[in-house]
């Protein structure tokens, strides 16, 4: 693979004017050479169909992340566009590959470890990588990282790759034995569970087949009844954790109603 097979035309042998035949390779760009990574991919957007629209069709996923950052008020109304802007650096998996196989070496083996995902999945609005780093898991993993070989593929990792601990991708990226690049097929509270009628779907059947295929994953590793009770047990919290969440909104709904908040003229 050369720089004129992404960055011009596959195979092509003309040649290119780099200031009018240059292109920024998109995703559907690797598509034509990673046809089923890319339609695994693409496949997110009719794997996460919320029973009541609490989110978009096809949301959140790494299909429509770039929508999911734009179609807000937030992104539409601040002024500070650098600002605004900040966000998209991550949120462009729905228009290119490389925020998780690095340009330019694409390296596959990098692309297996925690950190890729913690370039995008950590912060104050996400923490994920801060949490999985401060779990035996995490842990586990840091003190293990170096004797594993990533070169092996996720679904050998355990057998012959000599991987101890779980990643990111050896959960997220498995469904029912099967890693893909579809990885909302579990997903369940969605990362922000303040989003209105949630809880809902969580604990319907909708979100118990879900439950149960996390179950699946877990067992990997731990007994059923570990991984059951474990998966109640942050659901509950999670749970409890909304009512208190609800009590405080309605108080401040309450001042707002009364009038009470006064307005802001500019953005914070």
């Amino acid at each position: 693979v050369g720089c004129i097979d992404c960055h011009v035309e596959i195979n092509t042998k003309k040649k290119a004017d780099h200031r009018a035949d240059l292109r920024m390779p998109t995703s559907d760009v690797c598509g034509n050479c990673h046809l089923m990574e890319y339609a695994e991919r693409e496949s997110e957007r009719d794997t996460i169909l919320w029973p009541k629209n609490q989110w978009p069709r096809g949301r959140p996923s790494h299909a429509l992340d770039y929508r999911a950052n734009v179609e807000t008020d937030i992104y539409a109304g601040m002024s500070q566009r650098e600002i605004a802007d900040g966000c998209t650096m991550c949120h462009t998996n729905q228009n290119k590959c490389d925020n998780c196989h690095t340009r330019h070496e694409f390296s596959v083996a990098n692309s297996r470890k925690p950190e890729a995902c913690g370039y995008c999945h950590s912060g104050a609005d996400h923490n994920n990588w801060e949490a999985y780093n401060g779990s035996q898991h995490g842990l586990g993993y840091q003190g293990s990282k170096d004797q594993v070989n990533w070169n092996i593929p996720l679904k050998e990792a355990v057998a012959k790759g000599g991987q101890k601990f779980p990643t990111c991708q050896s959960c997220h990226m498995e469904y029912q034995g099967k890693f893909t690049h579809n990885t909302v097929r579990k997903v369940r509270w969605a990362n922000y569970t303040f989003v209105p009628g949630i809880r809902e779907p969580v604990f319907g059947e909708w979100g118990m087949k879900r439950f149960d295929a996390w179950v699946k994953t877990c067992t990997t590793c731990h007994s059923e009844t570990f991984a059951r009770a474990y998966l109640e047990f942050m659901d509950n919290g999670t749970s409890e954790s909304l009512d208190k969440y609800d009590e405080a909104h309605n108080v401040v709904r309450k001042q707002y109603e009364a009038r009470l908040l006064t307005g802001q003229t500019t953005n914070r």
